[in-house]
């Protein structure tokens, strides 16, 4: 499979993905432990019971939390715990969700453990003295969240420059995720449906070589929880230039609505976020926010394009795909995206084809196509328990992994297939030689009789007729083939070849092979029937005007 995939792009104005949650690790240094030792001055652990409400960002914002505990760091005068302390803060808003969590640490060089005395291995050796802040905001922007930090500073009589201007470069972005509300029957119809994008880009993703994961909840409703996580890498395959490992999800509140009674909550979110644990870094340097927030952008945009749903919210189909709620407005985004053509069912093909070449070139037993059928039925299995299952011995399976070992492997005994599309691909063909078998043996034993072409009905010709779904639809005054499957016209050529080849593997005369007509239909539905030919002024045989039987 190509590392990129070839695209076309077109620019459209943009919906306005929502920010949902932020999470940071700053440090601030320009004031050395003044912010520090501040904030154990004028800290009071009932403070969510004492102070009055404060303005920030736009909103009234509440105490309703504050403590303080031991934490790691020893104070490099007397070597004792140095506390940190913690205040969670609520927007008086009619929604009640918009909050901010505030964890402060000292941060000085050369720290060390209170416990062990040894180096706090997380934390550099020469960082510099400050305060280091730990950030979870929900539905904030960033320059929101340090609005608030300011406000907070304030209103505790804590000086609010010594959170001013920009962090240390040494900060970090440890969680981003933004998100679109949509129609809850869209979204199950585009985005969480078997074969929705969702699990479309779960099956692609698993043929690759990076790392992923697959989750889903359906019991209480459709899509109450699905996600897929990439790594940066699966991600380029897909959209070029990704940095970021990222999460497509869908969910719906713990609670799923039942009905729709005009609630926005009846409806779930689509939302993107930076995933650390696929993440080739960990985390994003806090210099590198706009670049993150404008990859979910366009992934998310991507995938609801790669959906079938609409990604403007102009477009005239988008007032029954998004949902606003206390916190989304679907607006147009200031700035146009790139939209990639969609790169899965061409990621999915690639592996079908693939799947399809490694059946043509291999030649499968019975007991071997039963081990395969048993494997697509049940799943991952021990060898041991494939074999019981499939009537056969532990070494026609482990010949069977050895005959497919592209697509199916074999981990400590345990024989899975390479990945979902594989599975399913390979179910399919097996499906198809199942439903083909007795109307191609039907055909094997009209064709019995023509001994110029069968010496017997288990002969190399009766094998490639059976194994491929070949029928014999006429014998006089010629034979006329039909494939009982839609055949690309390379893919009709391939069939022919490996028939010609069978006709030569009996040791008898070919000619009424090459003089034969054969039918197919093309995967769009159209009917075709050609002539094979014997071009005798070239010496070599060809069929369907040119293309040559015999490579």
């Amino acid at each position: 499979m190509s590392d990129r995939i070839s695209v076309t792009v077109r620019e459209q104005e943009p919906v306005a993905f929502q920010t949902h949650k932020i999470g940071a690790h700053l440090l601030f240094d320009g004031h050395g432990l003044s912010p520090y030792h501040g904030l154990v001055s004028c800290f009071e652990p009932d403070h969510e019971d004492t102070l009055d409400t404060f303005e920030a960002a736009g909103d009234s914002w509440e105490v309703v939390g504050s403590d303080f505990w031991d934490g790691k760091l020893a104070d490099p005068d007397d070597g004792y715990a140095l506390n940190e302390y913690q205040y969670q803060l609520a927007a008086e808003d009619d929604a009640g969700d918009r909050d901010l969590t505030l964890q402060f640490r000292p941060a000085f060089p050369d720290a060390r453990h209170v416990d062990t005395g040894e180096p706090i291995q997380s934390l550099p050796n020469e960082l510099p003295e400050g305060i280091r802040v730990q950030i979870i905001s929900t539905n904030l922007e960033r320059y929101e969240m340090l609005d608030v930090l300011q406000g907070l500073a304030d209103h505790i009589t804590l000086n609010p420059d010594y959170f001013a201007g920009e962090p240390h470069d040494w900060s970090r972005v440890t969680a981003l995720e933004t998100y679109v509300r949509l129609d809850r029957d869209e979204m199950e119809q585009h985005v969480t449906a078997s074969g929705g994008v969702i699990d479309e880009l779960a099956q692609v993703a698993s043929d690759q070589s990076g790392r992923g994961e697959y989750k889903w909840n359906h019991e209480e409703v459709t899509g109450h929880y699905q996600a897929v996580a990439l790594d940066s890498a699966t991600w380029r395959t897909l959209i070029e230039d990704q940095r970021f490992g990222k999460r497509l999800k869908s969910y719906h509140p713990e609670y799923p609505r039942s009905e729709d009674d005009g609630d926005p909550l009846y409806h779930p979110k689509l939302e993107v976020q930076f995933s650390p644990t696929y993440d080739d870094e960990g985390n994003v340097p806090w210099d590198a926010y706009p670049m993150l927030r404008e990859e979910l952008r366009q992934t998310g945009l991507n995938a609801l394009h790669w959906s079938g749903l609409p990604v403007s919210p102009t477009d005239r189909d988008a007032t029954e795909t998004f949902v606003a709620d206390a916190y989304f407005e679907p607006a147009v985004d200031d700035e146009p995206v790139t939209l990639h053509s969609n790169p899965l069912p061409e990621l999915v093909e690639t592996t079908e084809t693939h799947v399809e070449a490694e059946f043509a070139r291999t030649n499968l037993g019975d007991a071997e196509r039963e081990v395969l059928q048993a494997l697509t039925d049940g799943g991952d299995r021990h060898y041991e328990d494939l074999a019981d299952e499939a009537g056969a011995s532990s070494s026609t399976v482990y010949r069977l992994v050895s005959k497919l070992a592209s697509l199916v492997d074999a981990d400590n005994g345990v024989i899975s297939f390479a990945d979902q599309v594989t599975r399913e691909h390979v179910s399919s063909i097996l499906k198809n030689v199942r439903e083909t078998a007795e109307w191609a043996s039907r055909s094997i034993r009209d064709l019995a009789g023509e001994r110029d072409l069968l010496e017997d009905g288990d002969g190399p010709f009766a094998q490639w007729m059976e194994r491929h779904g070949v029928r014999l639809v006429e014998q006089h005054p010629e034979l006329h083939f039909e494939f009982g499957r839609a055949l690309s016209k390379y893919e009709v050529v391939q069939l022919l070849r490996a028939g010609y080849e069978a006709v030569r593997g009996s040791g008898v005369e070919t000619s009424r092979f090459l003089d034969s007509r054969v039918s197919w239909r093309t995967p769009d539905g159209e009917s075709n029937q050609r002539r094979s030919a014997f071009d005798s002024r070239f010496g070599k045989q060809t069929v369907l005007g040119g293309f040559p039987l015999r490579a």
